[in-house]
């Protein structure tokens, strides 16, 4: 019975959501499954969202199994698969126990007896439901944006550990050549041929990065600008109308603003850690050709990959403390006529 085969493998189907399934594909589908929950579907629909998609796939399938750049890759995707996870579960216990609350009330209350969404009844038809989905479709959301963002930072610290070995590395193939060919060639000469081919490598997946990063930057840049006002009012107005009263939607509107920034900062110092580690990876030792290209790739690296609102300003920790900073003096200045 096809049911009966479907709840057998329910289980398998719901391990993928462990941290150990970090490869992209899995992660990919991971939030596409919390974005059906809410009959939103992420494949076949936005032709720009799967054009991004697949050229993240496509230069995840790059990656040359078994090999040390795997392993560290998959490593910095499963801190990357943690975080994702913990900030779904936080956002999601927030809501649960701020639509738990008026249960738990003696009495007949809605969830915020002072809140009240005005035009929204009833919620299950057009256009209510379409804007109610769209309050709750953030978090999803900002899971893809984590997925996304995290696939180029942990492919940047990767490249950042490739790049620091790489003339030890040279070494070992040298060894390597003399017991294979029986012979004992010209060290210098050998070893500036394999650091040649993995510069080479090493540069094309950096290029890629710095492609993804644009296009992403492209599709995305407008959302979080929007994303940002919305938070900052909702911030202003959550304040305006008193913690006590708003302190479920205050920490969930806070938490958005500090995750999005959160991944814009760790993008900037995986950028960083990239840029350390070609001027480290021992330069001085390899012949003109190579000196050149660790040239290029130092000139390259030393534009940060960031992320920004629109161009209007990049997301980091500083930008965390100029919102809050803003919507703290929105509040007083509202609260003084009040």
């Amino acid at each position: 019975d096809r049911r009966f085969t479907k709840i057998i493998r329910m289980p398998k189907i719901f391990g993928k959501f462990r941290p150990e399934y970090c490869d992209l594909p899995t992660m990919v589908w991971n939030v596409e499954v919390l974005l059906r929950t809410l009959t939103i579907r992420s494949y076949r629909r936005l032709n720009k969202l799967m054009d991004l998609i697949d050229e993240y796939l496509r230069c995840n399938e790059l990656i040359v199994k078994g090999t040390r750049f795997e392993k560290n890759f998959l490593k910095n995707m499963k801190t990357v698969k943690k975080q994702a996870t913990v900030t779904w579960a936080v956002s999601m216990l927030n809501s649960a126990t701020y639509l738990t609350v008026p249960l738990l009330r003696p009495g007949r209350h809605f969830t915020q007896d002072m809140y009240v969404i005005y035009g929204l009844e009833p919620m299950l038809e057009s256009p209510n439901f379409e804007i109610a989905t769209f309050m709750m479709v953030i978090v999803y959301i900002t899971l893809f944006v984590i997925v996304i963002i995290g696939f180029l930072e942990s492919q940047m610290l990767a490249l950042s550990v490739e790049l620091t070995n790489i003339w030890e590395d040279s070494k070992k193939f040298y060894n390597y050549y003399i017991l294979q060919h029986n012979e004992s060639g010209d060290e210098y000469e050998v070893r500036n041929v394999f650091v040649t081919n993995r510069l080479r490598d090493i540069l094309k997946f950096h290029i890629m990065n710095i492609n993804l990063r644009n296009k992403v930057e492209k599709e995305l840049r407008f959302i979080f600008v929007i994303d940002f006002i919305f938070m900052m009012l909702g911030l202003v107005t959550e304040l305006l109308g008193g913690l006590d009263n708003t302190l479920f939607q205050f920490s969930f509107t806070l938490g958005i603003v500090f995750i999005d920034c959160c991944i814009g900062q760790r993008l900037i110092d995986a950028s960083i850690a990239f840029e350390t580690a070609v001027y480290d990876c021992k330069w001085e030792n390899f012949n003109l050709s190579n000196q050149k290209t660790v040239l290029f790739m130092l000139q390259c690296s030393q534009k940060t990959m960031t992320l920004t609102a629109a161009g209007i300003a990049v997301l980091n920790f500083i930008f965390l403390m100029s919102v809050l900073k803003s919507t703290y003096s929105a509040y007083t200045t509202l609260a003084s006529f009040t």
